[in-house]
C-alpha cells in the first residue's frame, strides 16, 4: 500500500461528518467506510478473537490490532491509489498516512454544551487535543497536520482541507 496516497479526516468524537465526504469526493479520495472494514474484520475469526481480547480498550487504537487493520485496509481497498480514512486511530493503523485534518468543531460544541461547566469543558477540550497530538506527533510527519477553526462554516472547512492538500502535492 505505500504507492497509495492516504489522507486522514477527522472531527472528533464524530463518527463521520459531511465536510470530510465533501474533501473526499472533491479532492479524487475513494472513502473507506470504518463501518465496512468492523464488518469485514468480524467475518474472520482470527480478526474476531482479537477484537474480542481488546473490548475494553475504548480510548483509543490498540497495538495489537493495528495488523489486523491493516490487512483488512489492503484486502479491500489495496488497488485504490487514493484513500480516505476518517478518523485519527488509522494513524496508527495505516501502513502511512500523506495527511492529516482535525476539525476541532465537536469538542469545541460539547465542551461548551449548556450543563457543562467551564472546568469540564475546558478539562474535555485539553484531553480531546493532548490525545490527538500525541498521536499526530508519534505516526504523522511534520507539516503533515492542519488543525481547523472550530465552527467554521462546512464551505470554509472544506476549501481550508484542499488548499491545505494541494499545497502537499495531494489534491
Amino acid at each position: 500500500m505505500s504507492d497509495q496516497i492516504v489522507i486522514i479526516l477527522d472531527n472528533p468524537p464524530l463518527d463521520a461528518d459531511a465536510w470530510a465526504d465533501d474533501v473526499f469526493a472533491q479532492a479524487g479520495y475513494h472513502p473507506v467506510s470504518n463501518e465496512e472494514i468492523s464488518k469485514a474484520m468480524a467475518r474472520d475469526k482470527d480478526t474476531l478473537d482479537a477484537l474480542l481480547r481488546n473490548a475494553g480498550h475504548v480510548l483509543g487504537p490498540v497495538d495489537e490490532l493495528a495488523g489486523y487493520y491493516r490487512l483488512t485496509l489492503q484486502r479491500l481497498h489495496g488497488d485504490k491509489p487514493r484513500l480516505g480514512l476518517y478518523g485519527t486511530a488509522w494513524l496508527s493503523y495505516a501502513d502511512h498516512v500523506d495527511a492529516c485534518v482535525v476539525d476541532w468543531s465537536e469538542v469545541e460544541k460539547r465542551a461548551t454544551a449548556p450543563r457543562v461547566s467551564e472546568a469540564d469543558g475546558h478539562m474535555f477540550r485539553t484531553e480531546a487535543k493532548r490525545f490527538i497530538h500525541e498521536r499526530t506527533r508519534q505516526y504523522l510527519a511534520p507539516g503533515r497536520l492542519l488543525e481547523l477553526e472550530a465552527g467554521a462554516p462546512l464551505g470554509e472547512r472544506v476549501a481550508d482541507t484542499l488548499a491545505f492538500l494541494r499545497g502537499l502535492g495531494l489534491a
